[in-house]
């Protein structure tokens, strides 16, 4: 075995454009996160913070363009 824990490279960091924090609404019974921009549904979900995860994987299509 190896007692030592073998050498590993950083993974190069991204300039990813800073994005504004999306805006939560409450919809009969259902969190909805949307672009406070444009108003463009980025997630669903049952719970606020399944939401908000949900919604940080998402870029809006209409506000930025995915390089």
């Amino acid at each position: 075995m190896h007692p030592a824990p073998y050498p590993t490279r950083p993974y190069p960091t991204l300039p990813y454009p800073t994005r504004p924090q999306p805006a939560l609404h409450l919809l009969n019974g259902l969190w909805v996160a949307s672009c406070p921009t444009c108003g463009f549904q980025l997630a669903t979900a049952r719970t606020q913070a399944r939401a908000e995860r949900r919604s940080r994987r998402r870029v809006c299509p209409v506000c930025y363009e995915v390089a």
